[in-house]
């Protein structure tokens, strides 16, 4: 999708064409298949209308028919006589194919639509698949969210209006033709009475479209509120702070239902004042037809037939393109954001990663966050199979460095090394593959608990016996099945239904089920009572010499056993060794343990 829209019928038709193709195309010629017929069908009303009323000759009916007098000559050219019961016949002919092709169109546009909405919806989950980490952080997730829901939702009614707005057109035109081929005095003056009447509606039309493009801005900064407030539901309640919070809420929905009115109010106008107008122009170009030009009664009916059509089409058209004009922003929205995740979309070597077997290393890696350098210089081996810990205090850099293994975040200088290969070289998702990740919050879906330790595997009984196995490893198999529902017990939005430790062990269980072999645990103990700390700790000493372990820890009681601690201390490695020989070393670790009297 381009990143910028021409906010014009051409710029539409091209945003549509890019998604749809030349199936847009086929769906336009369905619609002047439909309209052609339709217009032929009505003009043979004249022939019958004048063998009804006095039988005129086929001679004269082919003069009230202007240069559609072709269609009674294909009567004689088919060896037909004209009459009633023949022109009866044609015209079941004609609406009756007519009647297939509208069929035929309406399936078509269906197809549209779920091509439509299914690329546009793939494509936005695809590009927030590969979007990088650093850049994930970077956009709103108020934006996202509202994208990718309200937006996209919009964008359904826009090509649903889109389309009905070129089937009319398409048809427009075809009538439009037809009346100038009967008579084209008539046809020039109401096609100049109806340019007049658009453009008394073309002002409101840019106001709508302006509001348009405002209400899906205010839909943004909606959601991105909306997001913090659930988010940071427990602190703004506990302070009293969440009436003065929704405020900001309400300011933004009074603000959208204000433009929200105005397109209403501008619609209510427009839709009134159509078929007024159309009937004004009628009547005062048939009083200039009779009174000044002279035409003959038949012309005129086939012309007003024709043109009465044509301008319902036109009502319709301004219509469906006020609607569309109504959820333009949304195309915007869309193109805008898909454009944007596509151009900082992580970038993927083609090498698959191998399995660990030297294991991982820094070598010489620094890293900032803009001006702040929070890793300098920093050389650090983690052998295949050893466990290390990361202590420091808050901003020394432990979680940036777990990043950097997860392939989340990319070094400054220096390398990432995986089996002495630097990690750029390799793919990252075969990489992430292999890595496991327990943080401090833990991560809990609001699904069962066999969902949650799977990742929705198919319950077969190799897949039953790993989720069993890592259940085990977990200290969770009898309080799985002490449960009603066994592991299919539901645990609500981000684990509300289950204790904090609980949720840490599923974490912990999920790894475990993806049979990892670098295993992370960010923090994994920093909101645990003690009887949970000392299972993470249990947990930590039964991984060791299974899986390459890195522990970033607070605590500092889950760490003694690991085989090497590096203390950070603004960004650099200030001391490392295993748990005796930091007491002896480090002056500021063995004050931290002190601390917490470990």
């Amino acid at each position: 999708m381009p990143k910028e829209i021409k906010h014009t019928i051409i710029g539409y038709y091209q945003f549509f064409y890019g998604i749809l193709g030349n199936k847009l195309l086929f769906n336009m010629f369905l619609g002047l298949g439909v309209s052609l017929l339709d217009g032929l069908g009505l003009a043979m009303f004249i022939p019958l209308l004048q063998y009804v009323g006095d039988g005129e000759s086929a001679a004269k009916s082919g003069e009230s028919m202007g240069s559609l007098h072709y269609l009674i000559d294909l009567f004689a050219l088919m060896h037909m006589t004209l009459n009633i019961y023949s022109i009866l016949m044609m015209m079941v002919i004609l609406f009756s194919i007519k009647g297939i092709l509208n069929f035929w169109q309406q399936n078509v546009q269906v197809d549209l639509r779920f091509d439509f909405m299914r690329k546009v919806r793939n494509q936005l989950t695809d590009n927030l698949q590969n979007l990088s980490y650093i850049s994930f952080l970077e956009l709103d997730a108020g934006r996202i969210q509202n994208t990718m829901t309200t937006e996209v939702g919009k964008l359904l009614n826009a090509i649903v209006q889109f389309l009905a707005s070129a089937k009319g057109v398409v048809m427009l035109l075809t009538y439009v033709i037809l009346a100038f081929l009967a008579n084209w005095q008539f046809a020039l003056l109401v096609g100049a009475g109806a340019i007049l009447s658009n453009l008394v509606f073309k002002r409101m039309l840019t106001a709508v479209k302006k509001a348009s493009m405002d209400v899906s801005q205010k839909g943004n900064r909606y959601n991105s509120y909306l997001i913090q407030a659930v988010h940071y539901f427990k602190y703004l309640k506990a302070t009293n702070s969440l009436e003065q919070f929704s405020m900001k809420l309400r300011t933004v929905i009074n603000d959208a239902e204000v433009l929200n009115k105005k397109i209403g109010s501008s619609q209510a106008l427009t839709s009134s004042l159509r078929e007024p107008m159309v009937i004004l122009i009628v009547a005062i170009v048939v009083s200039i037809q009779v009174r000044f030009m002279g035409s003959s009664v038949g012309s005129i009916t086939l012309s007003i037939l024709l043109l009465y059509r044509a301008l319902t089409f036109l009502m319709q058209i301004q219509a469906s393109w006020q609607a569309f004009i109504q959820n333009v922003g949304s195309i915007y929205s869309v193109s805008s954001l898909n454009y944007e995740m596509e151009n900082v979309k992580e970038q993927l070597a083609e090498a698959p990663a191998p399995p660990l077997e030297s294991g991982l290393s820094f070598e010489r890696l620094t890293f900032s966050y803009g001006s702040n350098t929070v890793l300098k210089d920093i050389n650090i081996k983690i052998p295949k199979n050893t466990s290390i810990a990361l202590v420091g205090e808050s901003g020394s850099g432990k979680t940036t460095l777990a990043n950097i293994i997860t392939g989340l975040l990319e070094p400054e200088s220096g390398s990432l090394l995986v089996n002495e290969t630097p990690l750029r070289e390799f793919n990252l998702n075969s990489y992430r593959d292999k890595v496991g990740y327990i943080s401090q919050d833990s991560v809990i879906f609001s699904d069962t608990i066999y969902n949650n330790v799977t990742f929705w595997a198919e319950p077969t009984p190799e897949t039953m016996e790993r989720f069993w196995a890592a259940i085990e490893k977990a200290s969770l198999s009898e309080y799985v099945k002490n449960l009603a529902k066994g592991e299919h017990t539901l645990l609500g939005d981000n684990g509300t239904l289950i204790s904090g430790g609980q949720k840490q062990r599923i974490s912990i269980a999920r790894e475990l089920y993806k049979n990892v072999e670098i295993m992370i645990m960010d923090e994994a103990t920093s909101a645990l009572d003690s009887e949970t700390e000392r299972f993470i700790q249990e947990s930590i000493d039964k991984l060791k010499g299974s899986y390459t372990l890195i522990v970033i820890a607070h605590r500092l009681s889950t760490i003694k056993d690991v085989d090497k601690i590096y203390l950070l201390d603004k960004g650099v490695v200030a001391a490392e060794g295993n748990f005796s020989e930091m007491l002896e070393r480090s002056a500021r670790f063995k004050r931290m343990v002190n601390l917490q009297e470990v």
